[in-house]
């Protein structure tokens, strides 16, 4: 499903101070940028995520030329991964519609509202594309598979 750029930060926005995988669609580039990268969201703006790496934060743009060069996936964690003791906690919440933002905190892929009718309600972030289960160590790793060029060896994050 296309989202806007507007719907992608909406989601984006439930999700602050989780991991995100930043893929450079361009593959490994001249100034030796990782193809896979990891960092943490830390805010948004109107056409930007803010992410935050081991060297510093920077703004990411979602809009122009950065929008067929980079793909943004939240990591987050199948509701199948929920436990006994994670569901008997948030039913314990002082409010039912706690349950859900509880999750979210907890990195949980929920399912989402857009807005009214949008084809993409009740929808998982990973149904909608912008999330994977996967760890940030698995995606990093992605860097240092075999391809056609031989072994990605650069370090720079």
């Amino acid at each position: 499903m296309d989202l806007s750029v507007k719907e992608k930060l909406e989601v984006f926005a439930r999700y602050i101070g989780k991991h995100v995988w930043i893929e450079n669609l361009q593959g490994l580039t001249q100034n030796n940028e990782l193809v896979h990268q990891c960092g943490l969201l830390k805010g948004i703006k109107e056409d930007a995520l803010l992410i935050a790496f081991s060297f510093g934060s920077r703004w990411m743009l979602l809009t122009g030329e950065h929008r067929d060069t980079y793909r943004y996936k939240l990591l987050l964690h199948p509701l199948s991964r929920l436990t006994e003791d994670i569901m008997a906690t948030a039913n314990n919440l002082p409010a039912s519609g706690f349950i859900s933002q509880y999750y979210i905190k907890l990195g949980f892929d929920m399912p989402v509202f857009i807005a009214p009718d949008h084809p993409g309600n009740c929808k998982t972030v990973a149904e909608l594309g912008l999330a994977d289960y996967r760890s940030p160590k698995e995606i990093t790793e992605l860097n240092y598979v075999d391809n056609d060029q031989g072994w990605q060896t650069s370090f720079s994050l």
